[in-house]
């Protein structure tokens, strides 16, 4: 399905370490973007999320060209946890930097200009465990920019894991 924007494949691209998924919470989250996006959004929003760890890709594709297609999207969204800001790691290397990288030769740019005149990044991350030191400190120098994200963290001394839906307001 293409993007409502001409010229992007997907609209949105959720990045994430495949071990973070154990639980569901990406697939969940995921699912309650789109409901939400339908229920907001006129349009048909479409978002790639691999529900595999390789996607069909095998040794013999070219894995760079393949995904490079698929970061064409307007919207970036990394699920950071505590793993994520991994330089070695797949989704770190392959798709946060790369997007990154995307964005520098792009038309629209890394940040883009809202309707009401404030401005964004396409890079919005959303996190699910607090960060280590370093690991923010990663995240921002690629981004250039103070690491703001959308926070489903579950806080409670000692607990570092992702907010559920069935967790309880104090």
């Amino acid at each position: 399905m293409p993007a409502i924007i001409p010229d992007f494949e997907y609209d949105i691209f959720i990045s994430y370490r495949h071990n973070d998924n154990r639980s569901g919470w990406v697939t969940e989250f995921v699912k309650s973007l789109q409901e939400e996006l339908a229920a907001t959004i006129k349009e048909k929003v479409s978002v790639y999320f691999d529900t595999n760890a390789y996607d069909g890709l095998l040794d013999t594709h070219n894995v760079d060209k393949s995904l490079e297609l698929k970061l064409k999207s307007l919207i970036f969204i990394p699920v950071l946890s505590q793993t994520y800001a991994d330089t070695k790691s797949f989704a770190w290397k392959n798709e946060f930097c790369a997007y990154s990288n995307l964005l520098k030769t792009d038309d629209l740019g890394k940040d883009i200009k809202l309707i009401n005149g404030n401005v964004t990044s396409r890079i919005l991350p959303i996190r699910i465990h607090d960060l280590e030191t370093e690991d923010k400190a990663l995240i921002e120098a690629e981004l250039g920019a103070v690491l703001r994200s959308i926070d489903f963290i579950y806080r409670e001394p000692g607990v570092n894991r992702p907010l559920t839906a069935t967790d309880k307001r104090e």
